[in-house]
């Protein structure tokens, strides 16, 4: 008797699950690591107190991020990869957040020189409710750069409405200083705005460049498909942050998809080697072949006496077997044995079966191999 089968394989929907979630928690985890040195790294930099307020939201997210990971990787692999390009971009933007106040105090610190002298020279006297005032409405002042840059203008303005022969009334003070802390509050959201987008657009950059690794290091069957989604990703180096983390999200989504049909398709070729083996089989190295469009690796096994069985194992799902140069019943009886091995001791499930070829008696000894049976998952 001779037969050729194909059929499609299917790992146990929950072992599959736990591969998708083992890999998905795995890659997020590395992710997550990377970013907390990132935010450790400006930390221990004393950058973070210029971006207190993005640091602070960055920290929380992260820590969101490392709780949820546990309970539904796939969630927080998603979100990470937007808290990515926050992250990646938070160094250079709070280093350009010093720089533009570093300057700013050595502004400040030359014109506070200038005002010394000049108040030493002028023998004014303060008074005590416009100081009151005055110290009030600095105090109010939420943002320190704004402060900073506004420096020279309070100090203009405090010299006129403040000298010794003064009679500016408390209302008149506020006016003033609220003028010019409007004005140098919107100049400190421009350089703001400045350095986050030259600090995004380096993320960006960043983040490609550790996708087209990630795409790089699959190896494999997998290989092929693992580059195709790499061509995604060429046009998106002109497209804002937004769109490139948008495409990143899902070129990341469909890499994880195709580690883990490599992977399920490495442990049925694993579970049909064992069970050849274990039927008696002499079996050889599986192979990867690859022609055309056709990816799929093959796993023989023969017998002494000649009988021969194949097992040809594709990315898709789809297993194709066949047994032949049998004598009589022996053609199902190795089948009997070989099948439900793979489901009862190695958990694969065979499903939507299709004989091609069948020849029950299979008297002749010299007959030649005829296509078999094909089952999907």
């Amino acid at each position: 008797m001779s037969r050729h089968d194909e059929a499609r394989y299917q790992i146990e929907r929950q072992r599959r699950q736990d591969l998708f979630n083992q890999r998905v928690r795995e890659t997020t985890r590395t992710y997550l690591a990377r970013y907390r040195g990132i935010l450790e790294d400006v930390q221990s930099q004393g950058l973070n107190e210029y971006v207190q307020a993005e640091f602070s939201e960055l920290e929380k997210e992260l820590a969101s991020l490392t709780r949820l990971v546990e309970s539904d990787p796939a969630a927080a692999r998603d979100r990470s990869i937007e808290l990515g390009r926050l992250v990646h971009a938070l160094p250079r933007h709070a280093r350009g957040m010093r720089q533009a106040y570093v300057e700013a105090q050595r502004q400040a610190e030359e014109a506070a020189r200038e005002e010394a002298r000049r108040r030493v020279e002028q023998e004014a006297k303060v008074r005590d409710e416009l100081e009151t005032a005055w110290q009030d409405e600095l105090t109010s002042w939420a943002d320190p750069l704004a402060r900073q840059l506004a420096f020279k203008a309070l100090s203009e303005v405090r010299t006129r409405l403040m000298g010794a022969n003064s009679r500016t009334s408390i209302a008149e003070l506020r006016t003033a200083i609220g003028t010019i802390k409007s004005e140098y509050e919107q100049r400190s959201r421009q350089i703001r705005e400045k350095e986050s987008k030259a600090a995004e657009e380096s993320a960006s950059a960043d983040a490609l460049q550790f996708c087209r690794e990630q795409i790089a290091s699959v190896g494999g069957g997998a290989a092929e498909r693992a580059q195709a989604l790499g061509s995604l990703l060429d046009s998106t180096s002109a497209m804002s942050p937004e769109y490139v983390s948008k495409r990143l999200v899902e070129v990341t989504r469909d890499l994880d998809a195709v580690v883990v049909d490599e992977s399920c398709r490495r442990e049925v070729v694993q579970a049909v080697y064992r069970a050849l083996e274990d039927a008696g089989f002499v079996t050889e190295k599986p192979r990867l072949v690859r022609e055309g469009s056709s990816n799929e690796v093959v796993i023989r096994g023969k017998r002494p006496a000649g009988a021969q069985a194949e097992f040809k194992v594709e990315l898709s799902g789809k297993l194709n077997y066949k047994f032949d140069h049998y004598r009589g019943s022996a053609c199902k009886k190795d089948i009997d044995t070989v099948l439900p091995r793979l489901q009862s001791i190695y958990g694969i499930q065979l499903s939507t079966e299709r004989t091609i070829w069948k020849n029950p008696d299979d008297k002749d000894s010299d007959a030649k191999p005829q296509p078999g049976m094909t089952r999907e998952k």
